[in-house]
């Protein structure tokens, strides 16, 4: 892994280096292994053959590109300061986990914070900026606080609820049983095999149970991504503006916001060789089959980051912002489902799905966290515009290239919020794949997010004020942590209720009140449905 980072990124360090040749590692299985589904049935044979080819290559583009570049950058000694700040890391990350196993959650609750009190994330959020300011002085301890303190936030999911959270998960898993058992699975998705690949290597060919590798798999990769965004960017506090939501449970979508993320800040800034293209190009694949919401934007990305001629530059760009919308329309009409086009929505801004802008209930420190909550698109665009602005022009290819698609994703956005009428949706679901792509957005503009951080904090450097610098981010750090679950406080009233061990108890209760091959179905609530799935699996097809 350090020999494919180490030719790729020779500016790196050895640390950062590995770290992403891992990831690139990662994402050549989850191609290789989706390639194996759609051609041949999924064994521990040809996943093999699919491994052993894809560590030859690795080694074929190491030795290709070995000896190029600068030398590894080193990181200056290790101080007694640094031993404290570690230390204080350590202990706050082990006041989080002491509240998160106290509190197992198997009954059915709107909220953990309903269980566990709100004020635990103050230790994670400590923690997570004390990483940071490591890592101006000392990059590798830094790192890797950084990364144990995204993990503990991520990971912390599993361990809050053992019994499984969510329900697109529990979908996922049953479906990967399903191809581990029989090879493949009907109809074959066109989509999400990315991520059924790598848990499909650490079953079938680690031993490793598929309940285990899905609940750790994007909260582990979710934790190194942000880390290599942190180092690569410039400042890197621009990805404390990514909600934290998305890397707590493994689905297919939050896998390809990871391999887009790592398509972005893999990319160099100003790209003159070909090995520069590689990683991005791994990357944006990888999130292509992962899912194609997070993998076609990536790949205009990529493509804009190639192509310097301007006549093929405009129809890219015009096919950035339109590409997903037809994908929906397209999809639609396939499966003949309803689906309807209403320009005349166009202009009605009232009716896009984003929240409100202020709340005040009267609790300081809740109205502070709302206010970040409810408007983190808006203040990501916000440093944004002031990094472009900052530029004077002068942008990186980065930069120019992040944020011009990250435009045609908010043009995207307000094509399917407004301009498309996806009536065989129920109404949240079609909010939500709205707002995937203002999240994408988000990730397109880090670059340039990053660079507005750096000029407001230039300027409040200049003017010697730093007390407000520091309190917005620990306020944005832990309403990123406070926003990760659902809430019912008197801002939010949620009805996400979890998966409890009574919904376990009554599948069980009902599938014993039947013969085994007997023929039934029942009507239920989604934490009851992901508890048969979970038990179950797809035990009854229906073939119409």
């Amino acid at each position: 892994m350090w020999n494919i980072g180490r030719s790729l990124f020779p500016e790196e360090s050895r640390g950062l280096a590995t770290l992403i040749g891992t990831l690139l590692f990662v994402a050549m299985l989850s191609i290789a292994g989706a390639i194996v589904y759609y051609v041949a049935p999924v064994t521990v044979f040809s996943l093999s053959i699919a491994a052993i080819l894809v560590i030859l290559l690795t080694l074929i583009v190491a030795r290709a590109h070995a000896g190029h570049g600068t030398s590894l950058a080193s990181d200056v000694p290790w101080e007694p300061r640094l031993f404290v700040l570690i230390a204080i890391t350590i202990l706050a990350l082990i006041a989080w986990w002491t509240a998160i196993l106290a509190n197992p959650i198997t009954d059915a609750v709107r909220s953990p914070w309903l269980v566990i009190s709100p004020i635990a994330i103050v230790a994670p959020a400590l923690a997570i900026i004390i990483s940071i300011v490591t890592m101006r002085t000392h990059k590798a301890a830094g790192s890797m606080l950084l990364f144990a303190s995204l993990f503990s936030v991520f990971a912390s999911t599993a361990v809050l609820f053992p019994l499984g959270y969510g329900f697109d998960p529990f979908l996922h898993r049953a479906t990967i049983l399903h191809i581990a058992e029989h090879g493949t699975i009907t109809p074959k998705p066109l989509y999400y095999i990315g991520e059924y690949a790598l848990e499909l290597y650490a079953n079938l060919l680690g031993g490793l149970s598929v309940l285990t590798v899905d609940t750790l798999l994007v909260p582990l990769l979710g934790a190194c991504a942000l880390t290599v965004a942190a180092r690569r960017l410039p400042v890197g506090a621009a990805i404390f503006l990514i909600a934290f939501s998305h890397f707590t449970t493994t689905t297919p979508q939050s896998l390809g916001y990871i391999f887009a993320l790592l398509t972005i800040v893999t990319s160099a800034a100003a790209p003159t060789e070909r090995k520069q293209f590689i990683a991005p190009i791994v990357f944006a694949i990888a999130a292509c089959f992962a899912h194609p919401i997070a993998g076609v934007p990536a790949i205009f990305f990529v493509l804009l980051t190639a192509i310097h001629t301007r006549w093929l530059r405009t129809p890219l760009i015009i096919g950035s912002a339109i590409a997903l919308p037809a994908m929906f329309v397209l999809q639609a009409t396939i499966n003949h489902a309803n689906i309807g086009l209403v320009w005349s929505n166009l202009w009605r801004l009232d009716l896009l799905p984003l929240d409100g802008f202020l709340f005040m209930n009267g609790n300081p420190w809740l109205d502070a966290l709302y206010l970040v909550i409810t408007n983190l698109v808006v203040l990501a665009f916000i440093f944004a515009i002031i990094g472009a602005l900052a530029k004077h022009g002068k942008l990186t290819s980065t930069e120019r290239n992040g944020g011009i698609v990250a435009l045609t994703l908010s043009v995207s956005f307000m094509l399917i919020a407004l301009g498309i009428d996806f009536t065989y949706l129920i109404s949240y679901e079609r909010q939500d794949f709205a707002l995937r792509f203002l999240f994408l957005a988000t990730l397109f503009a880090l670059p340039l997010i990053d660079a507005g951080i750096a000029s407001v904090g230039a300027f409040l450097k200049a003017r010697r004020i730093s007390t407000p610098a520091y309190l917005f981010g620990i306020i944005v750090i832990s309403a990123s942590i406070y926003s990760l679950y659902p809430r019912h406080d008197g801002y939010v009233r949620s009805a996400a209720f979890n998966v409890s061990q009574a919904d376990i108890s009554t599948v069980y209760a009902i599938h014993a009140l039947e013969a085994e091959d007997a023929d039934y179905i029942v009507l239920s609530n989604q934490a009851t449905a992901a508890a048969a799935l979970q038990e179950f699996g797809f035990r009854k097809y229906y073939h119409t």
